[in-house]
């Protein structure tokens, strides 16, 4: 195209024009690459893999057996102790599940097998009929997997009860270090975890979880956060302290926390069992498997400079 011959307003305009369609090709195939692209972690970020997995209560392979295959030594004693006069269950595991468990994760990975549609032209006589397998959409699955991605020290909330409807009353009774039971009713519970993470200078990093409650209304109020006051709208809550749940994981393990089908009526109970129907009664398991540690040279011991006089 000769341009020569243009007017100087016509020649600059064409000129715009090209420029913006290259510029615009060159954006559409970027973003043509971008959504293939496998996500990727930032350096001093931590991720951990969430599983929850429901089962039958009292089942006697996921309530009972698999324990013997995970450490619950690796907690204190008397933050045991405390947890089980609660209803709480907690250990650690290593890269290789409990053959139960691992079981339960890989029916879910593989899902069911899938049954054709029996066409039209098959023999009437056929031995036999094939029909399509109905999906229910509306139940919770069996097994959940979820992905957090966090910075040290930020706290994040794991709803084990009540997240798609709160519960409508529940009897919390909490035993002490003494032995004596406390307790009261909450209406319109909702149960949750509220974990942080810490990176230790080894690469590994430590867990801080603690049980909480949220209930009753949400109401207009005013809350302390970074020297700062600010409005908050939303129900009470209630922080269980006493059962604080420390532990440090390595990448690749699993920290494993449930209940005990024998402490009906405990906190961990309102935490890990639910009541799907009149008759069906489950139980739940939390797995938390550390999957990225951070990679920053702050978090090394070697890379800290000594303090001078």
């Amino acid at each position: 195209m000769r341009l020569s011959g243009m007017p100087p307003l016509l020649r600059a305009l064409l000129g715009i024009c090209l420029a913006v369609f290259s510029s615009g090709c060159a954006r559409v195939h970027s973003m043509h690459k971008s959504p293939l692209s496998q996500p990727r972690i930032a350096r001093d970020s931590i991720a951990v893999e969430k599983y929850s997995v429901r089962f039958p209560h009292g089942d006697p392979q996921l309530d009972q057996e698999i324990w013997s295959e995970i450490d619950e030594e690796c907690l204190p004693s008397e933050v045991r102790t405390r947890l089980a006069a609660n209803g709480f269950r907690a250990g650690v595991v290593g890269v290789h599940l409990p053959v139960a468990l691992d079981t339960v994760l890989r029916e879910k990975a593989a899902g069911p097998p899938a049954k054709p549609v029996r066409p039209a032209a098959v023999a009437a006589d056929a031995e036999e009929s094939i029909e399509p397998v109905a999906v229910d959409l509306l139940h919770e699955p069996r097994v959940r997997r979820s992905l957090w991605q966090t910075r040290a020290g930020q706290s994040g909330l794991v709803v084990t009860a009540g997240e798609q409807t709160r519960i409508p009353q529940v009897p919390v009774l909490v035993r002490g270090d003494d032995g004596r039971v406390t307790g009261r009713s909450y209406d319109k519970v909702m149960g949750a975890l509220s974990m942080k993470l810490f990176p230790e200078p080894d690469g590994r990093v430590r867990l801080e979880i603690v049980p909480q409650l949220e209930y009753g209304e949400p109401r207009s109020r005013f809350i302390a956060h970074d020297g700062m006051i600010k409005p908050d709208y939303r129900p009470e809550t209630i922080v269980f302290q006493d059962l604080r749940l420390d532990t440090i994981l390595s990448p690749g393990q699993t920290l494993v926390i449930g209940t005990r089908a024998e402490k009906p009526g405990s906190l961990g109970h309102h935490f890990f069992t639910e009541q799907r129907s009149a008759e069906a009664q489950e139980q739940k398991l939390l797995l938390i498997r550390l999957a990225h540690a951070p990679e920053e040279e702050r978090y090394r011991d070697s890379e800290i400079p000594s303090a001078t006089p």
